[in-house]
């Protein structure tokens, strides 16, 4: 397994998978969460409608508490009628108090109300105790026993009025039970006497509701402009004294199923967030590492090559000269050629030298550069007339095409070294077809030097690499060739130091063309 593959593979170990485990794992508990949640909401609501129910409980238990003592007084005297009228006034939702002999099958029944307006009701409270015997049986089970209870009747008015009868048995004499009994308008009831603990209750936090089983709108709402769907988002409870009504419950704002999907989403989104973000930072990490394995390795290649570059012509010229020095070459044309060729090596390997050194200048921003405005079509054909003997020799053909004075904003020197390094690589890596084309050209901000060759080419994914420094290409044509892999680093370091960038365009097998951007002069 190769090292990148390794470390790779370790990182996603180390970091990525305890990770996605970890999300995995917090994505299924996400639904049980939901579910606390929900249960949580549940118990507390059910709480709250508990309170509720109970309060309800209490004001009913002070009216049997008032009915009674009124009865005490027994109700035909004034002082106990007066106190079980002025219970009448003052609470509108009671519209009726009635007492009854249960034994006598209720024959016998007393009618309160504010208006007297009774002879139509009692029938019908006739009718209903009589209907519902057996729970008036249990009702004097449980008062001889020494529990007071109550229970509910329904009294159908009319078709559209129907009220709520609660029934309880007070005191008993002479051998009679007295059935005594209110009738209430449960909305009435809730409205006025429930509505203001609802919003006490309620606050800023709840919604509470009061529902007529059967019916979408509510009776009463303790804030009536929340946009929550009523229907969809509704925890209800029956009143214990009104069992055709409910009391309902919803969070403020949002639903509560809504809250839950959101926090969910919030804990989902947050969970895939730092996955997203963790694999990012481990791919960050392992290109780095990548960067850095491949500069290393480069480093390694560029001491091979150097020293490969470096130890031939130091092994020509010491040769050459201890056969001169020995006497050996008789002949003058033997020795010219021998010089010419230690004179050769000589500059190649001072070529190397001020490679390296240029490089390791411009690395360190220590290279000083005068910019300053020059001719690039003058530059240019004086490096192609230095160079014109060295390409012959190598068997190369040239061309220039230009337009008349480009002028543009660079170092001399950097602009000489620069096109230099592209033409020796054009050199360099045309093995069959020897020909290089350098064109000059412009536009409104940039001036352009091109050298274009027949070579070998470079392939789409060598061409991201290439200006690294120490990069080579490590297959095909192009590793043939030796080198330091300093050239086309140098160039790129050198334009960015005068505002301008080199690009390439190249396919294998059809050729490369560098192209220099120089910043164009003012008065260009």
């Amino acid at each position: 397994m190769k090292a990148m593959q390794r470390i790779g593979l370790l990182l996603s170990l180390v970091f990525l998978l305890p990770a996605l485990l970890f999300s995995v794992y917090e994505i299924s508990s996400l639904t049980k969460d939901e579910k606390m949640i929900q249960e949580i909401y549940t118990k507390q609501l059910d709480a709250i409608l508990f309170s509720i129910n109970q309060y309800s409980d209490d004001i009913l238990s002070s009216w049997v508490s008032k009915v009674e003592v009124g009865l005490e007084k027994a109700p035909t005297q004034e002082s106990g009628t007066a106190l079980i009228k002025d219970l009448l006034a003052f609470n509108e939702s009671l519209t009726y108090v009635f007492v009854a002999d249960s034994i006598n099958g209720a024959s016998d029944i007393k009618i309160f109300s504010v208006s007297d307006s009774t002879n139509r009701l009692a029938p019908k409270i006739v009718s209903a105790l009589a209907s519902h015997a057996k729970q008036i049986q249990q009702l004097e089970y449980y008062k001889k026993s020494g529990f007071q209870k109550v229970d509910t009747l329904s009294l159908a008015i009319n078709d559209s009025v129907k009220l709520q009868s609660i029934i309880f048995l007070p005191y008993a004499i002479d051998n009679r039970v007295r059935l005594t009994g209110f009738v209430i308008d449960p909305e009435v009831f809730i409205q006025d006497l429930i509505g203001p603990r609802l919003q006490v209750v309620a606050r800023d936090q709840f919604i509470l509701s009061a529902i007529k089983k059967g019916q979408t709108g509510p009776i009463y709402v303790t804030q009536e402009t929340d946009s929550t769907n009523l229907n969809n988002e509704l925890f209800t409870r029956s009143f214990w004294l009104f069992p055709d009504y409910e009391i309902g419950i919803r969070t403020k704002g949002a639903s509560l199923r809504t809250l839950v999907q959101e926090r969910t989403y919030t804990n989902l989104m947050l969970l895939v967030s730092l996955d997203i973000i963790l694999i990012i930072a481990v791919a960050l990490v392992f290109r780095n590492v990548q960067k850095e394995v491949r500069l290393a390795q480069s480093k390694a290649d560029f001491v091979s090559n150097v020293s490969h570059e470096i130890r031939t012509p130091l092994a020509l010229i010491s040769m050459f000269s201890e056969t001169l020095e020995m006497g050996r070459v008789k002949s003058d044309d033997k020795r010219q050629e021998y010089y010419r060729i230690i004179s050769k090596e000589s500059q190649r390997l001072t070529g190397i030298v001020n490679r390296i050194l240029n490089f390791s200048q411009a690395e360190a921003n220590k290279k000083p550069l005068s910019i300053e405005t020059l001719s690039a079509n003058k530059e240019v054909k004086d490096i192609l007339t230095t160079y014109d003997f060295h390409l012959v020799n190598k068997g190369f053909s040239y061309q220039l095409i230009e337009e008349s004075d480009v002028r543009i904003k660079a170092d001399k020197e950097a602009f000489v070294e620069s096109i230099i390094n592209l033409i020796d690589n054009a050199v360099k890596y045309s093995i069959d077809v020897k020909k290089i084309e350098v064109s000059i050209t412009k536009d409104n901000y940039f001036g352009y030097v091109t050298v274009k060759d027949c070579g070998v080419g470079i392939s789409a994914a060598d061409q991201k690499h290439i200006f690294e420094k120490f990069y080579r290409v490590s297959s095909g044509n192009l590793a043939k060739a030796r080198g330091t892999g300093l050239g086309l680093s140098l160039v790129k370091q050198l334009m960015e130091a005068q505002k301008g960038k080199i690009t390439v365009e190249s396919e294998p097998g059809k050729g490369s063309a560098f192209t220099l951007h120089f910043p164009l002069a003012l008065n260009s």
